[in-house]
């Protein structure tokens, strides 16, 4: 790279970078939103964690054809090294220094895949925590499992199944999408039917 400048997309949560490879410019638009694994979201904490591209950091570039065509891509994936899937944020690369409405509509773009991919953890997330809600709550109801194996959800400092009262709480979280410590927590309750231990 023989230059870059770091510029604002107008668009929460994206960030871009005019540069100049090989006396090509071009324009790199990232999201700043960190992207675990959806293992690791699901409880796996031996798969990827959180990927976080910050919006004063550019991505590694990488020419993935020959010359005198480059294709340009944006590296911001980590392999994960427990199911092999490809973790981090969404980044595209477009030939030429964007401006105005056109670099607005690629980060808007950028944002729109990062709020897909996200929303689509959270559902199966969700999913995930529903079935072992209610899998819990059955089993109190046969009495397969009693009270005193679960603990109290106030006590928990990770995500799991846990009681409050007379309800079956499962939780997990999404990293903060800001790259921060305020993750955003995902539960699903479920009433402890009659008769459960």
């Amino acid at each position: 790279m023989t230059s870059t400048i770091i510029i604002p997309t107008g668009v929460e949560r994206t960030s871009a970078a005019h540069l100049v490879i090989d006396e090509e410019p071009i324009t790199v638009i990232w999201s700043t939103i960190p992207v675990p694994c959806t293992d690791w979201v699901l409880g796996d904490i031996s798969s990827q964690g959180p990927v976080h591209q910050p919006a004063d950091e550019v991505p590694y570039i990488w020419n993935s054809a020959s010359v005198p065509c480059p294709s340009w891509t944006a590296i911001t994936e980590v392999q994960c090294g427990r199911c092999g899937s490809m973790v981090g944020p969404w980044a595209l690369v477009r030939d030429g220094h964007l401006e105005g409405d056109e670099l607005t509509d690629v980060a808007r773009e950028v944002a729109e895949l990062a709020d897909e991919e996200r929303e689509a953890q959270r559902s199966k997330l969700i999913a995930y925590l529903t079935d072992e809600a209610e899998d819990t709550a059955r089993q109190l109801a046969d009495g397969s499992l009693t009270r005193d194996e679960l603990p109290y959800i106030g006590h928990m400092a990770r995500p799991g199944v846990g009681l409050d009262g007379d309800e079956v709480i499962a939780w997990g979280f999404l990293p903060d999408p800001a790259g921060g410590g305020d993750d955003e927590i995902v539960e699903v309750v479920r009433p402890i039917p009659a008769g459960g231990q």
